[in-house]
């Protein structure tokens, strides 16, 4: 048994001692049963246990415990931590030295009306942060009273409309026919994947070629590390197989290419100019661009069609056609049914809003027959 050492006497006899470091050797009964014997450890050792280490006393140091020692941060996708650390980061050179029991509701709602000139996304995302980093401190009793649930997070302003906005099929061709006359056909082909995957953009510079088999796309969500396993839409087949497959040959990274040299292939489905994988950065970056683009030419009514839209198109298109919250967390690479109401939501105001305009047109046809009616009565 672990901690219970056989210690022989001077006479030959046999006694048993438990030794652990930390506790001084404490002699065992004789003749205890096994599973006496171990109840018995037991709670010697619960009553001996050291005390806990003293918790956090500055946010500084719950900062560092959150990051360093914390199964929540480090069951985070490597792309939130990288976001949770920049905060952290700020967190430490603003807040660092305030007392963990200087948090009450009344500072915490402060520091929540002075993110809130950033955004509401930001100071949401700071406060949801925030909480977390504090959470060992209401279970250790260093923070006396949980103040979140008084302060709230900050409502989204209405004037802003939905986030993220849905593209047509139309917005859709313009934006790939730009980016092949632009000869990035990589960023294409992202378009044309985001729209009918709906993979996030993290997942979408790092979808291997081997993704595309047997009529299926397989990849690995790296967000909720799901494993996506979806028909590849007959839509995304017919422009993957008019798309390029690889970057044109010319200049990369600053490198001329000699006449004839073959190009670069990628073992991923997107790639940039260079025909190497995008960052996520970088291939958000370049949509945005190219849109801005667009729109200031005239060719698209708005400079906020971005990557995240494309995935809500998809999730809304699925809503619209019927799907159940379980069907459409399956196509979307969703953890649980639950994320996929989002969309929901979104198509059933768009299918409320059809359903009124019909009622619309045909109470007017309606009353255009009765006019008639009405004429042809008075012949």
């Amino acid at each position: 048994m672990k901690h219970v050492k056989q210690v022989r006497g001077a006479d030959g006899s046999t006694y048993l001692y438990l030794r652990r470091k930390g506790v001084p050797p404490i002699r065992l009964p004789d003749g205890l049963a096994p599973a006496a014997l171990r109840a018995h450890v037991e709670a010697l050792l619960a009553q001996r246990a050291p005390p806990p280490a003293p918790p956090a006393a500055t946010l500084g140091a719950a900062l560092r415990a959150y990051e360093l020692e914390s199964p929540d941060f480090r069951g985070l996708a490597a792309s939130t931590q990288y976001e949770y650390r920049l905060m952290l980061k700020e967190f430490e050179e603003d807040l660092g030295k305030v007392p963990v029991a200087a948090f009450t509701p009344a500072y915490v709602d402060r520091l929540k009306a002075l993110w809130a000139r950033r955004g509401h996304r930001a100071a949401n995302l700071r406060l949801q942060v925030l909480k977390n980093v504090l959470k060992p401190c209401l279970i250790a009793g260093t923070l006396k009273r949980d103040p979140f649930p008084l302060v709230g997070q900050v409502r989204r302003p209405r004037a802003l409309g939905e986030p993220h906005r849905i593209w047509s099929d139309e917005v859709l061709a313009t934006v790939i026919e730009a980016a092949l006359a632009a000869r990035r056909p990589g960023l294409a082909r992202a378009v044309a994947i985001a729209r009918y995957t709906g993979a996030r953009r993290g997942d979408l510079v790092r979808i291997p070629r081997t993704a595309r088999r047997e009529g299926r796309f397989r990849f690995h969500s790296g967000k909720r590390g799901v494993h996506v396993d979806i028909p590849e839409d007959p839509a995304l087949a017919g422009w993957l197989e008019s798309l390029p497959g690889e970057a044109p040959v010319s200049v990369r990274r600053r490198r001329r290419i000699t006449a004839g040299e073959a190009p670069v292939v990628t073992t991923t489905l997107v790639f940039n100019v260079a025909g190497l994988p995008y960052s996520e950065d970088g291939l958000g970056q370049e949509l945005a661009k190219l849109v801005a683009v667009l729109h200031a030419a005239g060719r698209l009514d708005s400079d906020r069609y971005d990557l995240h839209g494309l995935r809500h198109t998809r999730g809304v298109e699925l809503a619209l056609a019927g799907c159940s919250d379980a069907e459409g967390a399956a196509m979307m690479g969703h953890q649980s049914a639950h994320s996929f109401t989002q969309y929901r939501r979104q198509a059933d105001r768009s299918r409320l809003s059809d359903a009124a305009a019909r009622r619309v047109a045909e109470a007017r046809e309606e009353a255009f027959r009765k006019v008639e009616n009405g004429k042809s009565g008075k012949k």
